[in-house]
Protein backbone atom coordinates (compact mmCIF):
# COMPACT_ATOMS: atom_id res chain seq x y z
CA UNK A 1 0.00 0.00 0.00
CA UNK A 2 1.10 3.61 -0.51
CA UNK A 3 2.80 5.57 2.28
CA UNK A 4 1.31 7.57 4.60
CA UNK A 5 2.91 10.76 2.58
CA UNK A 6 2.25 8.93 -0.79
CA UNK A 7 -0.77 9.53 -3.75
CA UNK A 8 -3.01 6.34 -5.04
CA UNK A 9 -1.64 7.86 -8.36
CA UNK A 10 2.11 8.24 -7.46
CA UNK A 11 2.32 4.15 -5.72
CA UNK A 12 3.73 1.47 -8.43
CA UNK A 13 0.71 -0.83 -8.49
CA UNK A 14 2.09 -3.26 -10.80
CA UNK A 15 4.17 -5.26 -8.20
CA UNK A 16 0.75 -5.55 -6.32
CA UNK A 17 -1.87 -8.32 -7.77
CA UNK A 18 -3.72 -5.47 -8.55
CA UNK A 19 -1.77 -5.09 -11.76
CA UNK A 20 -1.12 -1.73 -13.46
CA UNK A 21 -3.17 1.81 -12.75
CA UNK A 22 -4.11 2.30 -16.08
CA UNK A 23 -5.56 -1.00 -16.68
CA UNK A 24 -8.05 -0.66 -13.83
CA UNK A 25 -11.85 0.06 -14.56
CA UNK A 26 -12.74 3.84 -13.87
CA UNK A 27 -14.94 2.48 -10.46
CA UNK A 28 -11.84 0.95 -8.95
CA UNK A 29 -9.49 3.90 -9.90
CA UNK A 30 -12.13 6.06 -7.97
CA UNK A 31 -12.87 3.66 -4.75
CA UNK A 32 -8.58 3.24 -4.33
CA UNK A 33 -8.27 6.92 -4.86
CA UNK A 34 -10.69 7.84 -2.24
CA UNK A 35 -10.05 4.76 0.19
CA UNK A 36 -6.19 5.95 -0.26
CA UNK A 37 -6.84 9.46 0.64
CA UNK A 38 -8.97 8.68 3.76
CA UNK A 39 -6.14 6.44 4.92
CA UNK A 40 -3.32 9.31 4.54
CA UNK A 41 -5.32 12.13 5.73
CA UNK A 42 -6.24 10.15 8.82
CA UNK A 43 -5.11 11.14 12.01
CA UNK A 44 -1.75 12.29 10.71
CA UNK A 45 0.12 15.41 11.81
CA UNK A 46 0.64 17.69 8.85
CA UNK A 47 -1.63 15.47 6.97
CA UNK A 48 -4.97 17.70 5.52
CA UNK A 49 -7.88 15.58 6.28
CA UNK A 50 -10.54 14.58 3.91
CA UNK A 51 -13.80 16.43 4.03
CA UNK A 52 -16.73 14.26 4.74
CA UNK A 53 -18.91 16.74 3.75
CA UNK A 54 -17.71 17.59 0.29
CA UNK A 55 -20.32 16.15 -2.75
CA UNK A 56 -17.21 15.28 -4.40
CA UNK A 57 -15.81 12.81 -2.23
CA UNK A 58 -17.62 9.22 -2.25
CA UNK A 59 -18.92 7.79 0.69
CA UNK A 60 -16.75 4.96 2.14
CA UNK A 61 -19.46 2.48 1.68
CA UNK A 62 -19.81 3.77 -2.04
CA UNK A 63 -15.67 3.34 -2.07
CA UNK A 64 -16.54 -0.61 -0.82
CA UNK A 65 -19.25 -1.07 -3.25
CA UNK A 66 -16.92 -0.22 -5.86
CA UNK A 67 -14.27 -2.15 -5.03
CA UNK A 68 -16.24 -5.26 -4.47
CA UNK A 69 -17.88 -4.66 -7.97
CA UNK A 70 -14.90 -4.06 -9.73
CA UNK A 71 -12.06 -5.21 -8.57
CA UNK A 72 -10.18 -8.49 -10.57
CA UNK A 73 -9.11 -9.95 -7.99
CA UNK A 74 -11.23 -12.59 -4.51
CA UNK A 75 -11.97 -9.83 -1.69
CA UNK A 76 -13.39 -11.33 1.41
CA UNK A 77 -13.86 -9.91 4.96
CA UNK A 78 -14.70 -12.03 7.89
CA UNK A 79 -16.13 -11.67 11.40
CA UNK A 80 -14.14 -12.00 14.76
CA UNK A 81 -15.47 -15.24 14.55
CA UNK A 82 -14.06 -16.24 10.65
CA UNK A 83 -17.47 -16.05 9.40
CA UNK A 84 -18.13 -14.82 6.01
CA UNK A 85 -19.45 -11.03 5.98
CA UNK A 86 -18.79 -10.17 2.47
CA UNK A 87 -16.97 -11.68 -0.61
CA UNK A 88 -17.06 -10.44 -4.26
CA UNK A 89 -18.39 -12.32 -7.11
CA UNK A 90 -15.16 -13.08 -8.21
CA UNK A 91 -14.63 -15.32 -5.00
CA UNK A 92 -17.45 -16.86 -5.23
CA UNK A 93 -16.63 -18.01 -8.55
CA UNK A 94 -13.34 -19.72 -8.19
CA UNK A 95 -15.23 -21.23 -4.67
CA UNK A 96 -18.37 -22.26 -6.87
CA UNK A 97 -20.63 -20.74 -4.49
CA UNK A 98 -23.01 -18.08 -4.86
CA UNK A 99 -21.60 -15.02 -2.86
CA UNK A 100 -25.07 -14.62 -0.70
CA UNK A 101 -24.33 -18.42 0.66
CA UNK A 102 -21.26 -17.50 1.91
CA UNK A 103 -22.68 -14.99 4.54
CA UNK A 104 -22.18 -16.66 7.90
CA UNK A 105 -20.63 -19.42 7.52
CA UNK A 106 -17.15 -20.09 8.25
CA UNK A 107 -14.62 -21.27 5.57
CA UNK A 108 -14.29 -25.30 6.98
CA UNK A 109 -18.06 -25.48 6.19
CA UNK A 110 -17.59 -24.64 2.41
CA UNK A 111 -14.15 -25.47 1.56
CA UNK A 112 -13.81 -28.41 2.94
CA UNK A 113 -10.72 -29.67 0.34
CA UNK A 114 -8.70 -26.38 1.01
CA UNK A 115 -4.90 -28.04 2.03
CA UNK A 116 -4.04 -27.52 5.69
CA UNK A 117 -6.93 -25.47 6.65
CA UNK A 118 -6.85 -25.39 10.02
CA UNK A 119 -2.95 -24.32 10.36
CA UNK A 120 -4.20 -21.08 7.60
CA UNK A 121 -7.63 -20.90 10.37
CA UNK A 122 -5.13 -20.48 13.26
CA UNK A 123 -2.89 -17.71 11.53
CA UNK A 124 -5.82 -16.01 10.83
CA UNK A 125 -7.11 -15.71 14.53
CA UNK A 126 -3.08 -14.47 14.71
CA UNK A 127 -3.55 -11.90 12.65
CA UNK A 128 -7.19 -11.02 14.71
CA UNK A 129 -5.09 -11.14 17.83
CA UNK A 130 -1.97 -9.30 17.14
CA UNK A 131 -3.23 -6.83 14.26
CA UNK A 132 -0.28 -8.39 12.14
CA UNK A 133 -1.43 -8.77 8.38
CA UNK A 134 -0.08 -12.29 6.32
CA UNK A 135 1.11 -11.67 3.20
CA UNK A 136 1.43 -13.70 0.55
CA UNK A 137 0.79 -16.85 1.57
CA UNK A 138 0.48 -19.57 -0.74
CA UNK A 139 -2.43 -22.03 -0.18
CA UNK A 140 -2.98 -25.24 -2.38
CA UNK A 141 -6.51 -27.50 -2.65
CA UNK A 142 -10.15 -28.01 -4.47
CA UNK A 143 -13.29 -25.72 -4.06
CA UNK A 144 -17.15 -27.10 -4.93
CA UNK A 145 -16.25 -25.06 -8.47
CA UNK A 146 -14.33 -28.41 -8.96
CA UNK A 147 -13.73 -30.85 -6.60
CA UNK A 148 -11.18 -32.88 -8.56
CA UNK A 149 -8.92 -29.87 -10.05
CA UNK A 150 -5.92 -29.21 -7.73
CA UNK A 151 -5.82 -25.46 -7.73
CA UNK A 152 -3.27 -22.96 -6.13
CA UNK A 153 -4.01 -19.43 -4.92
CA UNK A 154 -2.12 -16.44 -3.61
CA UNK A 155 -3.96 -14.46 -0.36
CA UNK A 156 -3.18 -11.63 1.56
CA UNK A 157 -4.87 -10.90 5.27
CA UNK A 158 -5.28 -7.83 7.10
CA UNK A 159 -7.19 -6.61 10.10
CA UNK A 160 -9.71 -3.91 9.81
CA UNK A 161 -9.61 -1.79 12.09
CA UNK A 162 -12.05 1.40 13.51
CA UNK A 163 -11.68 3.39 16.52
CA UNK A 164 -8.44 1.34 17.56
CA UNK A 165 -10.04 -2.33 17.75
CA UNK A 166 -9.92 -5.72 15.44
CA UNK A 167 -12.72 -5.67 14.17
CA UNK A 168 -12.75 -8.31 11.09
CA UNK A 169 -10.33 -9.66 9.10
CA UNK A 170 -9.95 -9.17 5.14
CA UNK A 171 -8.22 -10.88 2.47
CA UNK A 172 -6.87 -10.22 -1.27
CA UNK A 173 -6.89 -13.64 -3.25
CA UNK A 174 -5.27 -14.50 -6.47
CA UNK A 175 -6.00 -17.63 -8.53
CA UNK A 176 -2.10 -18.62 -9.50
CA UNK A 177 -3.52 -22.02 -10.84
CA UNK A 178 -2.96 -21.32 -14.54
CA UNK A 179 -0.19 -19.62 -13.74
CA UNK A 180 1.87 -22.31 -11.96
CA UNK A 181 0.79 -24.76 -14.64
CA UNK A 182 2.53 -23.03 -17.24
CA UNK A 183 5.68 -22.24 -15.18
CA UNK A 184 5.78 -25.93 -14.11
CA UNK A 185 5.66 -26.87 -17.40
CA UNK A 186 8.44 -24.56 -18.57
CA UNK A 187 10.20 -26.23 -15.61
CA UNK A 188 9.68 -29.31 -17.13
CA UNK A 189 10.65 -28.23 -20.26
CA UNK A 190 13.29 -27.20 -19.02
CA UNK A 191 14.81 -29.77 -17.04
CA UNK A 192 14.18 -32.06 -20.36
CA UNK A 193 16.40 -29.30 -22.66
CA UNK A 194 19.14 -29.63 -20.01
CA UNK A 195 18.91 -32.99 -19.54
CA UNK A 196 19.28 -33.60 -23.12
CA UNK A 197 21.69 -31.08 -23.65
CA UNK A 198 23.90 -32.83 -21.23
CA UNK A 199 23.44 -36.00 -22.93
CA UNK A 200 24.23 -35.34 -25.96
CA UNK A 201 27.99 -35.29 -27.71
CA UNK A 202 27.04 -32.56 -29.79
CA UNK A 203 27.84 -28.60 -28.36
CA UNK A 204 24.29 -27.15 -28.27
CA UNK A 205 24.38 -23.13 -27.83
CA UNK A 206 22.01 -20.03 -27.56
CA UNK A 207 23.92 -16.43 -28.41
CA UNK A 208 22.14 -12.99 -27.90
CA UNK A 209 22.05 -11.09 -31.15
CA UNK A 210 22.84 -7.94 -28.92
CA UNK A 211 25.46 -8.29 -26.97
CA UNK A 212 27.18 -10.87 -28.62
CA UNK A 213 27.45 -13.10 -25.32
CA UNK A 214 26.92 -16.99 -25.60
CA UNK A 215 23.59 -17.81 -22.95
CA UNK A 216 24.02 -21.17 -22.75
CA UNK A 217 26.54 -23.79 -24.37
CA UNK A 218 26.25 -27.35 -23.21
CA UNK A 219 28.99 -29.94 -21.93
CA UNK A 220 28.69 -32.15 -25.47
CA UNK A 221 28.95 -35.13 -22.93
CA UNK A 222 31.35 -37.82 -24.86
CA UNK A 223 32.72 -35.60 -27.47
CA UNK A 224 35.93 -34.92 -28.63
CA UNK A 225 35.43 -31.34 -29.06
CA UNK A 226 35.95 -29.64 -25.43
CA UNK A 227 34.27 -25.69 -24.58
CA UNK A 228 36.71 -25.51 -21.62
CA UNK A 229 40.40 -24.30 -20.98
CA UNK A 230 43.54 -26.16 -19.79
CA UNK A 231 42.27 -24.26 -16.50
CA UNK A 232 38.62 -25.24 -16.49
CA UNK A 233 37.64 -22.20 -18.15
CA UNK A 234 34.94 -21.24 -20.31
CA UNK A 235 36.12 -20.40 -24.10
CA UNK A 236 34.30 -18.20 -26.34
CA UNK A 237 33.07 -20.90 -29.09
CA UNK A 238 34.38 -18.18 -31.95
CA UNK A 239 38.04 -17.98 -30.51
CA UNK A 240 38.24 -21.86 -31.38
CA UNK A 241 37.61 -21.28 -35.21
CA UNK A 242 41.02 -21.14 -37.29
CA UNK A 243 41.32 -17.66 -38.60
CA UNK A 244 41.54 -19.00 -42.12
CA UNK A 245 38.31 -20.41 -41.75
CA UNK A 246 36.23 -17.79 -39.77
CA UNK A 247 35.50 -15.42 -42.14
CA UNK A 248 33.04 -18.52 -43.68
CA UNK A 249 31.60 -19.42 -40.41
CA UNK A 250 31.03 -15.76 -39.12
CA UNK A 251 29.02 -15.77 -42.35
CA UNK A 252 26.95 -18.69 -41.21
CA UNK A 253 25.94 -16.38 -38.19
CA UNK A 254 25.25 -13.60 -40.15
CA UNK A 255 22.60 -15.63 -42.28
CA UNK A 256 21.33 -16.85 -39.57
CA UNK A 257 20.42 -12.96 -38.18
CA UNK A 258 18.94 -12.42 -41.30
CA UNK A 259 16.50 -15.31 -40.46
CA UNK A 260 17.96 -18.15 -42.54
CA UNK A 261 18.60 -21.21 -41.14
CA UNK A 262 22.41 -22.42 -42.05
CA UNK A 263 25.81 -24.51 -41.63
CA UNK A 264 29.34 -24.63 -42.47
CA UNK A 265 31.96 -26.86 -41.90
CA UNK A 266 35.28 -25.68 -40.27
CA UNK A 267 38.49 -26.27 -38.23
CA UNK A 268 38.75 -25.40 -34.66
CA UNK A 269 41.35 -25.11 -32.56
CA UNK A 270 40.33 -27.49 -29.03
CA UNK A 271 41.16 -25.33 -25.68
CA UNK A 272 42.34 -28.28 -23.90
CA UNK A 273 45.51 -29.64 -25.80
CA UNK A 274 45.31 -27.52 -29.29
CA UNK A 275 43.84 -30.31 -31.38
CA UNK A 276 42.96 -29.62 -34.93
CA UNK A 277 39.36 -30.40 -35.30
CA UNK A 278 36.75 -30.23 -38.21
CA UNK A 279 33.31 -29.09 -36.97
CA UNK A 280 30.21 -28.52 -38.63
CA UNK A 281 28.31 -25.16 -36.91
CA UNK A 282 24.33 -24.94 -37.54
CA UNK A 283 22.93 -21.69 -37.08
CA UNK A 284 19.25 -20.64 -36.66
CA UNK A 285 17.31 -17.66 -35.73
CA UNK A 286 15.30 -17.82 -32.54
CA UNK A 287 12.32 -15.63 -32.75
CA UNK A 288 10.07 -14.02 -29.85
CA UNK A 289 6.33 -13.63 -29.60
CA UNK A 290 6.73 -10.31 -32.16
CA UNK A 291 8.60 -12.49 -34.43
CA UNK A 292 12.10 -10.24 -34.12
CA UNK A 293 15.23 -12.33 -33.97
CA UNK A 294 16.46 -11.47 -30.21
CA UNK A 295 18.78 -14.99 -30.53
CA UNK A 296 20.92 -17.01 -32.33
CA UNK A 297 20.42 -21.44 -31.70
CA UNK A 298 22.84 -23.50 -32.82
CA UNK A 299 24.83 -27.03 -32.71
CA UNK A 300 28.50 -27.52 -33.14
CA UNK A 301 28.93 -31.54 -34.28
CA UNK A 302 32.21 -32.54 -34.02
CA UNK A 303 33.17 -34.14 -37.90
CA UNK A 304 36.36 -34.91 -37.55
CA UNK A 305 35.71 -38.61 -37.66
CA UNK A 306 33.19 -38.04 -39.90
CA UNK A 307 35.92 -36.56 -42.39
CA UNK A 308 38.51 -38.82 -42.29
CA UNK A 309 35.65 -42.11 -42.75
CA UNK A 310 34.84 -40.17 -45.71
CA UNK A 311 38.25 -39.75 -47.13
CA UNK A 312 39.10 -43.11 -46.11
CA UNK A 313 35.84 -44.20 -48.26
CA UNK A 314 37.42 -42.11 -51.01
CA UNK A 315 40.94 -44.14 -50.75
CA UNK A 316 39.09 -47.36 -50.78
CA UNK A 317 36.49 -46.97 -53.87
CA UNK A 318 39.83 -45.52 -56.05
CA UNK A 319 41.51 -48.74 -54.72
CA UNK A 320 38.70 -51.00 -55.38
CA UNK A 321 38.19 -49.11 -59.42
CA UNK A 322 41.94 -50.03 -59.78
CA UNK A 323 41.53 -53.54 -58.22
CA UNK A 324 38.59 -54.22 -60.68
CA UNK A 325 40.47 -52.71 -63.61
CA UNK A 326 43.80 -54.71 -62.52
CA UNK A 327 41.52 -58.09 -62.21
CA UNK A 328 39.38 -57.78 -65.41
CA UNK A 329 43.01 -57.39 -67.56
CA UNK A 330 44.35 -60.07 -65.82
CA UNK A 331 41.17 -62.90 -66.31
CA UNK A 332 41.59 -61.51 -70.07
CA UNK A 333 45.27 -62.14 -70.01
CA UNK A 334 44.58 -65.59 -68.25
CA UNK A 335 41.92 -66.99 -70.98
CA UNK A 336 44.04 -65.32 -73.43
CA UNK A 337 46.81 -67.36 -72.83
CA UNK A 338 45.37 -70.89 -71.61
CA UNK A 339 43.52 -70.45 -74.95
CA UNK A 340 47.03 -70.03 -76.69
CA UNK A 341 48.68 -73.02 -74.68
CA UNK A 342 45.99 -75.45 -74.60
CA UNK A 343 46.07 -78.42 -76.95
CA UNK A 344 42.43 -79.22 -76.16
CA UNK A 345 39.20 -78.48 -74.46
CA UNK A 346 39.58 -80.70 -71.55
CA UNK A 347 43.23 -79.27 -71.31
CA UNK A 348 41.98 -75.78 -71.25
CA UNK A 349 39.23 -76.50 -68.90
CA UNK A 350 41.52 -77.65 -66.38
CA UNK A 351 43.70 -74.98 -66.97
CA UNK A 352 41.58 -72.04 -66.60
CA UNK A 353 39.51 -73.18 -63.65
CA UNK A 354 42.61 -74.13 -61.16
CA UNK A 355 44.10 -70.45 -62.40
CA UNK A 356 40.90 -69.03 -61.92
CA UNK A 357 40.71 -70.53 -57.97
CA UNK A 358 43.96 -68.56 -57.59
CA UNK A 359 43.09 -65.37 -58.72
CA UNK A 360 39.71 -66.08 -56.28
CA UNK A 361 42.34 -66.64 -53.73
CA UNK A 362 44.20 -63.72 -53.95
CA UNK A 363 40.98 -61.92 -54.20
CA UNK A 364 39.86 -63.65 -51.03
CA UNK A 365 42.70 -62.39 -49.22
CA UNK A 366 42.65 -58.71 -50.92
CA UNK A 367 39.12 -58.66 -49.15
CA UNK A 368 40.41 -59.48 -45.73
CA UNK A 369 42.07 -56.24 -45.34
CA UNK A 370 40.90 -52.52 -44.44
CA UNK A 371 42.26 -49.55 -44.31
CA UNK A 372 46.53 -49.31 -44.66
CA UNK A 373 46.94 -53.03 -43.69
CA UNK A 374 47.92 -55.27 -46.59
CA UNK A 375 47.84 -59.13 -47.59
CA UNK A 376 51.04 -60.71 -45.84
CA UNK A 377 53.23 -62.81 -48.12
CA UNK A 378 53.05 -66.25 -45.87
CA UNK A 379 49.42 -66.14 -46.39
CA UNK A 380 49.42 -65.99 -49.63
CA UNK A 381 52.33 -68.65 -50.14
CA UNK A 382 50.30 -70.88 -47.88
CA UNK A 383 46.66 -70.53 -49.06
CA UNK A 384 48.36 -72.02 -52.76
CA UNK A 385 49.77 -74.75 -50.99
CA UNK A 386 46.57 -75.31 -49.25
CA UNK A 387 44.89 -75.49 -52.15
CA UNK A 388 46.85 -78.55 -53.35
CA UNK A 389 47.03 -80.02 -50.06
CA UNK A 390 50.76 -79.25 -49.34
CA UNK A 391 51.09 -77.56 -46.22
CA UNK A 392 54.25 -78.47 -44.18
CA UNK A 393 51.95 -79.56 -41.50
CA UNK A 394 50.47 -81.92 -44.54
CA UNK A 395 53.10 -83.22 -45.59
CA UNK A 396 56.77 -83.40 -44.59
CA UNK A 397 57.98 -82.65 -48.47
CA UNK A 398 57.43 -79.21 -47.91
CA UNK A 399 60.07 -76.61 -45.85
CA UNK A 400 58.97 -73.03 -45.02
CA UNK A 401 61.16 -70.63 -43.78
CA UNK A 402 61.13 -67.30 -43.87
CA UNK A 403 59.73 -63.99 -41.52
CA UNK A 404 55.91 -63.47 -41.12
CA UNK A 405 55.72 -59.99 -41.26
CA UNK A 406 55.95 -59.32 -45.62
CA UNK A 407 53.50 -56.88 -46.36
CA UNK A 408 52.76 -57.16 -49.90
CA UNK A 409 51.62 -54.01 -52.46
CA UNK A 410 48.05 -54.80 -53.34
CA UNK A 411 48.52 -53.55 -56.51
CA UNK A 412 50.81 -57.00 -56.73
CA UNK A 413 49.01 -59.73 -54.96
CA UNK A 414 47.01 -61.34 -57.91
CA UNK A 415 49.88 -61.72 -60.14
CA UNK A 416 52.35 -62.71 -57.49
CA UNK A 417 49.38 -65.12 -56.30
CA UNK A 418 49.11 -66.45 -60.19
CA UNK A 419 52.80 -66.71 -60.55
CA UNK A 420 52.91 -69.36 -57.08
CA UNK A 421 49.93 -70.50 -58.75
CA UNK A 422 52.25 -72.10 -61.29
CA UNK A 423 55.07 -73.07 -59.25
CA UNK A 424 53.24 -75.10 -57.22
CA UNK A 425 51.11 -76.84 -60.36
CA UNK A 426 54.34 -77.19 -61.77
CA UNK A 427 56.10 -79.13 -58.79
CA UNK A 428 52.66 -81.16 -58.10
CA UNK A 429 52.45 -82.15 -61.56
CA UNK A 430 56.10 -82.96 -62.90
CA UNK A 431 58.33 -81.75 -59.89
CA UNK A 432 59.49 -82.40 -56.67
CA UNK A 433 55.44 -82.66 -55.12
CA UNK A 434 54.94 -85.46 -58.17
CA UNK A 435 57.70 -87.47 -56.93
CA UNK A 436 57.98 -90.16 -53.84
CA UNK A 437 61.42 -88.82 -53.38
CA UNK A 438 61.36 -85.29 -53.79
CA UNK A 439 60.53 -82.51 -51.80
CA UNK A 440 60.31 -78.18 -51.86
CA UNK A 441 62.52 -75.77 -50.11
CA UNK A 442 60.81 -72.15 -50.11
CA UNK A 443 62.85 -69.52 -48.25
CA UNK A 444 62.00 -65.75 -48.33
CA UNK A 445 63.83 -62.87 -46.70
CA UNK A 446 63.82 -59.01 -46.99
CA UNK A 447 66.24 -56.72 -47.66
CA UNK A 448 67.01 -53.03 -48.27
CA UNK A 449 66.11 -51.49 -51.58
CA UNK A 450 69.88 -51.23 -53.12
CA UNK A 451 68.27 -48.96 -56.45
CA UNK A 452 68.47 -45.72 -54.21
CA UNK A 453 64.63 -46.37 -53.05
CA UNK A 454 63.92 -45.87 -49.65
CA UNK A 455 62.03 -49.23 -49.40
CA UNK A 456 62.22 -52.93 -48.98
CA UNK A 457 62.67 -55.73 -51.54
CA UNK A 458 60.99 -59.03 -50.79
CA UNK A 459 63.26 -62.22 -52.38
CA UNK A 460 61.51 -65.65 -52.73
CA UNK A 461 63.71 -68.65 -53.42
CA UNK A 462 62.12 -71.18 -54.66
CA UNK A 463 64.04 -75.00 -54.47
CA UNK A 464 62.88 -78.47 -55.54
CA UNK A 465 65.05 -81.44 -54.91
CA UNK A 466 64.97 -84.87 -55.53
CA UNK A 467 63.55 -84.44 -59.48
CA UNK A 468 65.04 -85.82 -62.29
CA UNK A 469 64.14 -83.33 -64.54
CA UNK A 470 63.45 -85.69 -68.14
CA UNK A 471 63.41 -83.62 -71.60
CA UNK A 472 59.49 -84.69 -71.82
CA UNK A 473 58.99 -83.01 -68.02
CA UNK A 474 60.74 -79.58 -68.61
CA UNK A 475 58.19 -78.55 -71.30
CA UNK A 476 55.42 -78.68 -68.81
CA UNK A 477 53.97 -75.64 -67.24
CA UNK A 478 57.48 -74.46 -66.66
CA UNK A 479 57.61 -73.48 -70.07
CA UNK A 480 54.36 -72.37 -70.96
CA UNK A 481 52.66 -70.10 -69.02
CA UNK A 482 53.63 -69.85 -65.93
CA UNK A 483 57.43 -69.45 -66.99
CA UNK A 484 56.10 -66.53 -69.27
CA UNK A 485 54.51 -64.81 -65.95
CA UNK A 486 57.41 -65.57 -63.75
CA UNK A 487 59.66 -64.31 -67.12
CA UNK A 488 58.29 -61.54 -68.06
CA UNK A 489 54.85 -60.15 -66.72
CA UNK A 490 56.62 -60.02 -63.08
CA UNK A 491 59.66 -57.89 -64.29
CA UNK A 492 56.99 -55.43 -66.37
CA UNK A 493 54.13 -54.99 -63.79
CA UNK A 494 55.74 -55.23 -60.50
CA UNK A 495 59.30 -54.27 -60.96
CA UNK A 496 60.56 -57.73 -60.37
CA UNK A 497 63.81 -59.34 -60.77
CA UNK A 498 63.39 -62.83 -61.16
CA UNK A 499 65.54 -65.97 -62.27
CA UNK A 500 64.29 -69.28 -63.64
CA UNK A 501 66.54 -72.38 -63.91
CA UNK A 502 65.35 -76.24 -64.70
CA UNK A 503 68.47 -77.83 -63.07
CA UNK A 504 69.45 -81.63 -63.08
CA UNK A 505 67.73 -81.54 -59.64
CA UNK A 506 64.59 -79.65 -60.08
CA UNK A 507 63.14 -75.85 -60.35
CA UNK A 508 65.04 -73.42 -58.90
CA UNK A 509 63.50 -69.86 -59.38
CA UNK A 510 64.13 -66.50 -57.17
CA UNK A 511 61.55 -63.76 -57.14
CA UNK A 512 63.01 -60.19 -56.08
CA UNK A 513 59.63 -57.65 -56.04
CA UNK A 514 59.45 -54.14 -53.88
CA UNK A 515 56.92 -54.30 -51.21
CA UNK A 516 54.51 -52.53 -49.03
CA UNK A 517 56.01 -50.04 -46.34
CA UNK A 518 54.42 -46.75 -44.74
CA UNK A 519 53.93 -44.07 -46.62
CA UNK A 520 54.35 -46.08 -49.91
CA UNK A 521 51.83 -46.49 -52.64
CA UNK A 522 49.22 -49.56 -52.60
Amino acid sequence: MPRTDQSAAAFDWAATPLGPRDAWPEDLRTAIDAAVAGRTGHGRAGAHPVRTDDPATPAPAAVLDALFRTAPLGLAVWDRNLRFLRINQTLADMNGIPAEDHVGRHPAEILPDIEDLDAIVARWQEVLDTGVPWMNVEVYGATPADRDAQRSWVEHFFPIEADGRILGLGAIIEETTERRRVENALRASEARFQHFAAASSDVLWIRNVATGAFEFISPSLGSQLEVLGPGGEAVNLLDMILPEDFPAAWETLRQAREGHPTAHDCRARRPRDGAILWVRITAFPMRDKDGVIRRLGGIIRDITADRASSERLTVLVGELQHRTRNLMGITQAIVENTLETATDFATFTDKIRDRIAALSRAEGLLSQVQGRERVAFPELIRGELAAFGALPEETDRVRLAGPDDVPLRSSSVQTLALAIHELVTNAVKYGALGTEKGYLTIRWWLEDDLGGGKGQRLTVDWREHGVTMAPSQAGGGTSGQGRELIEHALPYQLGATTRFALGDDGVHCTITLPVSTAGSMP
